[in-house]
């Protein structure tokens, strides 16, 4: 039971990892309004969890930076600091529920992102998870 939750709150911890730099990426304001495939990959304890999903990004959404927000499990977790270089992009943030410190760097065009982050989780023993994001346009979102 134990090992179970621990793999539960760490996958949900990589998952809102990879949501909350998706959240971010609308503060570069180049990705085009459509149907996005998301899939990450995340690694730890030498277990590795796929996971993928869809979502239509609107203009509205990426203006008001709201494309990519997972609103529950947020709690306790710093706004990210994004930089941007041209198409270049990094993030960095800090959450204390649970404790971890997160880090990765990415490249977004119009049309596709990828993103790798490493998340360091405090309340673990520091154990470092591992996430690479990946997403690409499918096309304009269905009405």
């Amino acid at each position: 039971m134990t090992h179970y939750f621990t793999r539960s709150r760490l996958a949900s911890s990589s998952l809102l990892t990879a949501l909350a730099f998706a959240a971010t990426l609308s503060h570069a304001q180049n990705l085009k309004p459509g149907n996005y495939e998301y899939t990450t990959r995340t690694e730890m304890f030498g277990l590795t969890i796929p996971v993928s999903f869809k979502q239509c990004v609107t203009q509205k959404d990426v203006d008001s930076n709201d494309a990519y927000v997972n609103k529950q499990g947020m709690d306790g977790c710093t706004p990210p600091e994004v930089k941007r270089n041209g198409s270049e992009i990094s993030i960095r943030y800090t959450c204390s529920k649970p404790k971890m410190t997160g880090e990765g760097k990415g490249t977004v065009t119009a049309e596709t992102l990828t993103f790798d982050m490493k998340v360091i989780q405090h309340d673990m023993n520091n154990s470092v998870v591992r996430t690479a994001l990946t997403a690409k346009r499918l096309g304009d979102c269905s009405k």
